[in-house]
């Protein structure tokens, strides 16, 4: 007991002697708690990720002038703020959004008109990049109207320069080629071809073939054309410079050519010209509803009469063409014809019903052109569902419009060594894709 008690009085004495030798002020830590401010950054790319520009401004290269730009005592935007525009989304929005002052969204309406519309009229994914300076003003918008164009709006505080700028556009040679399994459409986008290259080759043998009613499975498409490029991604296509397609026992061939005079038409192997007075089909992709005949049940009628044109069952919206050159003779409304028009050629007329609209600034009296979009596929007047009826008359007589024999245009003459020179290497790729084609077929 007594050793126990020695011991508890030794430790109390030397915790008494080291706080005597302790200093008599408080002590406290040198840190201070900071609360750090971060801008939000308003807007990211579509990735995800920021995308900064080639030629940012340049980082600070000494201590001095990087505790200017501490990260805990700036707030302010990044640099650089990227929007994708969305369905709804107005410049002034997109400015209350960003925090932008409102006086600059005065100064951008103050524009000249062309300039605002472009602002103004902004499409959904449309990029917008918004440049600040590291004081926090906006210094420079440039807005990416589509993948080719784009417009830099630089600002100052006295003006906003503007500046428009086109990416250069590469073009390349490419080809399609496959079989009708199901329908051209679904083929020919399986086979690589746009919705747009599917309808240019349809018109190149619409005088041929009506597409409607005579495809078959089996059938034979290949087609050389040019591909738009930008920045290494296909932006579009453009010129057919020969296509073949075989229907049935029936071969078809086409290619581009320009004269000396500049004139371009699609020839035939043999350097004549292909093109007919009047095409089969005034409208792509449909099938027919109804067919010419003297006597046929009307469904809103509810009583027989005669049927005297070709019904096309189309989506609304359809575009419908003129099947030849004319002059646009009646558009308006008729009763059981609902929206129609009629063209005259000569002594043809060609009369096209229940259209839902017209070609914005078509009149009467106004010429068109063959293959020329003239109206849209509706279900007006006596109809029950959307299609376009369609009919054919000579001399104001009604005949059959896939079955009577149609008028012939001058089948032209032969072209000379030159155009053989041009059309033969492609006439030798169309053998080439056929070739694969039907060996691919051969193996399965």
């Amino acid at each position: 007991m007594k050793s126990f008690l020695t011991g508890f009085i030794t430790v109390i004495v030397l915790a008494a002697l080291i706080i005597w030798l302790l200093p008599e002020h408080d002590v406290h830590s040198d840190k201070e708690d900071i609360e750090l401010s971060f801008a939000e950054q308003q807007e990211m790319s579509p990735a995800g990720v920021d995308e900064m520009p080639d030629q940012s401004w340049p980082l600070p290269d000494n201590e001095e002038a990087a505790e200017e730009i501490a990260p805990g005592i700036i707030e302010s935007k990044p640099l650089l703020v990227i929007h994708q525009v969305r369905a709804g989304d107005t410049l002034l929005a997109i400015f209350n959004k960003l925090g932008i002052d409102k006086d600059l969204y005065q100064r951008f309406i103050l524009l000249d008109k062309r300039s605002k519309k472009r602002l103004a009229r902004l499409r959904p994914g449309q990029m917008l990049h918004f440049r600040f300076s590291k004081e926090n003003e906006l210094v420079e918008i440039i807005h990416n109207v589509d993948s080719m164009h784009s417009t830099s709006y630089l600002i100052s505080d006295n003006d906003i320069q503007i500046s428009k700028h086109q990416k250069e556009v590469q073009v390349k040679i490419e080809t399609a080629h496959g079989t009708i399994e199901s329908s051209l459409f679904n083929d020919g986008i399986r086979a690589g071809m746009t919705e747009k290259l599917i309808i240019k080759m349809a018109k190149l043998f619409s005088w041929d073939i009506d597409f409607g009613r005579e495809l078959k499975k089996g059938d034979y498409f290949g087609v050389i054309f040019e591909a738009r490029y930008v920045d290494g991604q296909r932006i579009g296509t453009g010129n057919i410079l020969a296509a073949e397609f075989i229907n049935g026992k029936k071969k078809h061939r086409v290619v581009r050519y320009v004269d000396t005079r500049d004139n371009v038409d699609y020839l035939d192997p043999q350097g004549r010209s292909r093109r007919q007075q009047f095409i089969r089909t005034p409208l792509s992709f449909t099938r027919i509803s109804s067919r010419y005949t003297g006597k046929r049940w009307h469904p809103v009628l509810r009583r027989w009469r005669s049927h005297k044109g070709v019904d096309y069952a189309a989506p609304t919206g359809t575009p419908v063409w003129a099947t030849a050159d004319g002059t646009v003779s009646i558009i308006g409304r008729q009763r059981g014809y609902g929206k129609v028009i009629y063209i005259k050629h000569g002594k043809y007329t060609t009369v096209y019903g229940h259209l839902s609209a017209f070609k914005r600034g078509l009149k009467k009296g106004r010429k068109v052109r063959q293959n020329e979009v003239i109206g849209y596929v509706g279900s007006t007047g006596l109809a029950t569902g959307p299609h376009l009826h369609y009919e054919f008359r000579i001399n104001g007589r009604h005949v059959n419009p896939l079955s009577h024999r149609l008028p012939i245009a001058d089948a032209g003459r032969k072209h000379d060594k030159k155009f053989r020179a041009y059309a033969d290497p492609l006439l030798e790729t169309l053998d080439r894709l056929k070739d694969e084609t039907m060996g691919k077929m051969s193996e399965t």
